[in-house]
């Protein structure tokens, strides 16, 4: 059962969700761990657990969705792993999207090659992924471009015991 309630200052969430008696959880926003799962510890409900979608703001049509990331954490669940499937999404993220005129860019918080943090670079037009790059700790900002002597940047802070300024540029 969820039920809308009244936040209150130790526990913000406006959503309440009710495992079984006295057993409840909130709901979040971008917070993984405080979503609904049945007992098996799979999500409630089905995939995409996150994604990025672009809607057509002049005939209000979605163009493209895509999953954020593989979804290794699901994937990998016993009950999962044998299942060909495709990306699931639910590689969360705490940043928020950066366009450009050809690129949407964002990092999310798994889903490398390693399984770590990453910054993906997706086709405006079509969703589809033209660059991945790993990313020492997670994002705790949306990334930013920028020029410097005929050069292109992006800049993003990302988290960790040190929080940091990191920025990547192509190869000249």
């Amino acid at each position: 059962v969820m039920r809308f309630r009244d936040p209150e200052p130790e526990e913000p969430s406006t959503l309440q969700y009710i495992l079984s008696r006295g057993n409840t959880s909130f709901i979040e926003a971008g917070n993984p761990v405080r979503r609904p799962v049945m007992p098996q510890g799979l999500p409630l409900w089905k995939p995409p657990y996150s994604r990025m979608t672009a809607i057509d703001m002049n005939r209000g049509e979605h163009l493209w969705m895509t999953p954020l990331g593989n979804g290794d954490r699901y994937r990998n669940h016993p009950l999962l792993r044998d299942l060909d499937l495709p990306p699931l999404g639910g590689d969360d993220s705490r940043s928020g999207p950066l366009l450009t005129k050809t690129l949407l860019i964002h990092a999310l918080t798994a889903g490398s090659t390693d399984g770590g943090p990453h910054l993906v670079a997706y086709d405006k037009g079509t969703g589809d992924v033209v660059a991945s790059v790993g990313l020492p700790s997670g994002a705790i900002g949306t990334p930013m471009t920028y020029m410097l002597d005929g050069r292109q940047y992006i800049a993003l802070t990302v988290g960790g015991e040190v929080s940091r300024l990191i920025a990547f540029a192509l190869p000249q």
